[in-house]
């Protein structure tokens, strides 16, 4: 060969693509474009004095190889934004009239700086073994173990019923609001449990302005047990009028008989989802 030809020999053995594979996925990279460089002209003048110089090279005459790390981290982003995918939290929603656990989605993440490790190591070797990038798993900050139970109330139905993993656990008999005090509709939380509950009068309506705070026993108006919503002044408890269950009786609050109070009461947490629905 010439110099020439030695030099594009060389160049071509060192630039020839890298397999690269990510998951069950495999792809093919010219090693220009992972940031590969090869100097060859100074080996190639050293190799051609063998024979010639008395001090040329006896052995093996090695070659100096370069990998730009700006663009191997190019390429590196390109393949996490075609790869990458954040983990999804799972969640409660209202599904036709429902609710329904959407479950969690695990993600995964390439781990850049190993890959960018065991790229430049196959790079500096024209063998070209294929690398396969380590990916690391990314698991969701909200698995859908973790969830709490959810709560349908149907203000038609005048029903209260709570629903575990999208199946139906229990359904109890409640009472509503009044058409004037309506129980307000739409997605809330419990946000308060009390046990025993003082009862103290609103002082934002008019049919309370005379009545006083009612200590626990058996004529509290909330009965043993109170949970609180994030609607003001709204709450799931039990009532000293269990006659007003299945009616719209209440001053927006949910009733229930105070055996099925205290049986829910144990049954959720703070942070619940409640869906108020007609």
């Amino acid at each position: 060969m010439t110099t020439s030809q030695a030099r594009a020999a060389i160049g071509a053995a060192y630039q020839a693509p890298l397999q690269i594979k990510l998951g069950k996925h495999t792809m093919t990279a010219p090693a220009n474009a992972l940031g590969l460089h090869v100097y060859v002209n100074n080996p190639v003048k050293l190799a051609y004095t063998v024979g010639r110089v008395p001090t040329a090279p006896t052995g093996d005459i090695p070659l100096k190889t370069k990998v730009v790390g700006s663009t191997l981290d190019r390429y590196l982003v390109g393949l996490a934004k075609t790869f990458n995918r954040a983990p999804i939290d799972a969640k409660a929603v209202l599904k036709h009239g429902r609710p329904f656990v959407w479950s969690d989605v695990w993600g995964r993440r390439i781990d850049r700086p190993g890959a960018r490790e065991l790229i430049v190591g196959a790079l500096r070797t024209p063998a070209r073994s294929p690398v396969s990038v380590p990916v690391k798993i990314v698991k969701p900050t909200v698995p859908a173990r973790k969830l709490p139970d959810s709560i349908l109330i149907d203000r038609g139905h005048h029903s209260l019923t709570l629903y575990r993993n999208n199946k139906l656990v229990r359904r109890f008999p409640v009472a509503v609001g009044q058409s004037i005090y309506p129980t307000p509709t739409g997605a809330f939380h419990i946000i308060i449990k009390e046990r025993d509950p003082w009862w103290y009068p609103p002082t934002y309506d008019a049919w309370a302005a005379n009545l006083k705070p009612v200590p626990p026993g058996p004529s509290n108006p909330l009965g043993t047990r109170w949970m609180g919503l994030d609607a003001p002044g709204v709450g799931i408890h039990g009532t000293d009028a269990p006659a007003s269950i299945g009616y719209s009786e209440s001053h927006g609050c949910i009733r229930m008989q105070v055996p099925d109070a205290e049986w829910v009461f144990e049954h959720v947490d703070v942070g619940t989802p409640v869906w108020i629905v007609d």
